[in-house]
């Protein structure tokens, strides 16, 4: 049994400091002290039991254990003796409390220490922190690669997912699905037709960007 149920349940007179205690406060400590320095099956039960004896309520489920828990939670229970609930006049305390608590902000509190919230600092305080201040490190983050040579433009038009003429018919298509029979090819053409002119006004506007970034 762990170190409160046998004293629950001890007959030795209730005294501080007495022998008794003081020879079985002793045993339970080499119990524990082997327990913990030892790593084969019978220490590592020895830790699961402790660890049962020392919360049984948590454990009072177990299958083999749970009753012997259960009963060690009784005696327990029985000690510590009814919890005596709180008078109305306790918690009128307690929200009372709760409100005249400050409830500050982080952000606010950390700007309000700034000294120089109210009024700027002084010229000569400025120019004091700023000698103080460390220079700039000037961070080269590199510019446009011009090529040297003129590069061609490759046709992306062989490449899967990348025919832009075939995806053009094929969204044309969906699109006038509903139409009549003998519109239908009419109307795809132009659908066609405006999907490229808009792809060939993106594609300006582009050129010009780059242009413009060269530049």
């Amino acid at each position: 049994m762990g170190m409160a149920i046998c004293c629950l349940m001890c007959d030795a007179p209730d005294d501080v400091g007495s022998a008794r205690c003081k020879a079985c406060i002793g045993r339970h400590e080499r119990v524990r002290e082997m327990v913990a320095r030892g790593d084969g099956e019978i220490t590592r039960l020895g830790r699961e039991l402790l660890a049962m004896m020392a919360a049984p309520e948590r454990h009072d489920h177990d299958e083999v254990h749970g009753e012997v828990l259960r009963g060690y939670g009784h005696l327990l229970a029985q000690h510590e003796g009814p919890r005596t609930p709180p008078t109305q006049v306790e918690i009128d305390a307690l929200f009372a409390a709760a409100k005249a608590r400050p409830k500050g902000s982080l952000i606010r509190d950390m700007a309000n220490r700034n000294p120089w919230k109210d009024a700027p600092p002084s010229a000569g305080s400025a120019r004091s922190m700023s000698d103080e201040m460390q220079g700039a490190e000037h961070i080269h983050a590199g510019m446009r690669t011009i090529p040297s040579r003129k590069i061609e433009t490759t046709s992306r038009s062989d490449r899967l997912g990348e025919d832009s003429a075939l995806t053009d018919r094929v969204a044309a298509n969906a699109a006038v699905q509903d139409a009549p029979e003998e519109l239908k090819d009419v109307l795809a053409d132009a659908h066609v037709a405006e999907r490229k002119a808009k792809r060939d006004k993106w594609k300006s506007a582009v050129e010009e960007l780059d242009e413009l970034l060269d530049d």
